[in-house]
Parts: structure tokens; C-alpha cells; sequence
């Protein structure tokens, strides 16, 4: 379970990333970069909670 968590965190890292390079690059509205960046940082709890229950 421990791996999970830190598979959900590294998504959720990655997907921030994504939305930061979408908004660059990409020419998305700023509804569509914040929206991706809420599902990274979702992601991302998720992880963090996931490794609290295990340790």
C-alpha cells in the first residue's frame, strides 16, 4: 500500500506539471490549467493520505 500512496503522489506531482506546461505552451484558458491542477493536487492528497493510514 505504501508503493500506491507514492504512485498516486508521483501522478499527482506529474499532473501539475502537465497543467503548468499545457498553460505554456498550450494556450488553454485559465479555467482548464486550474481544473488540471486541482486533479493533480487531488491526486496528490490522495497519495498523502494513503501513506498516513499505512505508517
Amino acid at each position: 500500500m505504501f508503493y500506491a500512496a507514492k504512485v498516486f503522489q508521483a501522478l499527482g506531482v506529474a499532473d501539475v506539471g502537465y497543467a503548468l506546461l499545457a498553460g505554456i505552451f498550450k494556450d488553454l484558458a485559465m479555467a482548464d490549467e486550474i481544473v488540471l491542477t486541482l486533479i493533480g493536487v487531488g491526486v496528490f492528497s490522495l497519495g498523502r493520505i494513503l501513506e498516513r493510514k499505512v505508517a
